[in-house]
């Protein structure tokens, strides 16, 4: 049987959207504008990655404040909810007797937060976040690290994901590819990396109703 890995912000759960406005916010208090507009590149990234990436083009940003800033934007605003056919998906995968896991660049403490507030921590297996590993997406660590807990082989895991980042990552580390597309619509060079791609996780059910 195989396993399934899901990315959380933009994949499992709708909270991508949100991170713009809130960068966004927290870059005016440093009288910074549009810091926004970088979220779809850095989509996938553990807060080291994003926090380099921003500190290479905004060299005096204070991102210790910015990311506190952004993170306090998101937890006042956030409404947690599922993604389109995600809900059903897992409770589909779950009932058949799939492993699950959550691989996501955010903290562990915010990917229990959000499963939390849907009363949803019992589906997955494993939770492993972006703090966990050295390296982020599109290194494959954490889809290795998440497979490793799983007890399942690399090969054998499908991983969900709406980045360009995340599937690279998830190739890179030897599994099986699924993009769900939200912000950022993929290149030629990444799609060709897909085992599939579906314009949301309704027809990613679909599939897996094949599969099991």
């Amino acid at each position: 049987m195989f396993s399934v890995i899901f990315d959380m912000d933009g994949t499992l759960l709708d909270t991508q959207r949100i991170c713009i406005p809130a960068w966004d916010h927290a870059g005016e208090l440093q009288g910074f504008k549009n810091i926004g507009q970088h979220i779809p590149a850095v989509c996938g990234k553990n807060e080291a990655g994003w926090s380099k990436y921003l500190k290479d083009r905004y060299p005096t940003i204070d991102m210790p404040k910015f990311n506190v800033d952004a993170r306090a934007y998101v937890m006042e605003h956030l409404v947690v909810q599922y993604m389109p056919g995600a809900e059903e998906l897992v409770k589909f995968l779950k009932s058949k007797g799939v492993k699950l896991a959550i691989a996501s660049g955010s903290s562990r403490d915010e990917i229990h937060h959000h499963l939390n507030e849907l009363g949803d921590t019992h589906y997955f297996d494993v939770i492993v976040g972006g703090p966990d590993v050295d390296n982020c997406k599109p290194a494959p660590d954490i889809f290795l690290l998440a497979a490793e807990k799983l007890g399942t082989k690399p090969e054998d895991c499908y991983v969900l994901e709406d980045s360009e980042n995340g599937i690279r990552a998830g190739f890179a580390a030897g599994m099986k590819t699924i993009g769900v597309p939200d912000i950022v619509q993929f290149s030629d060079e990444v799609k060709a990396l897909e085992t599939a791609e579906f314009p949301s996780m309704v027809e990613a059910l679909e599939y897996f109703k094949t599969l099991v």
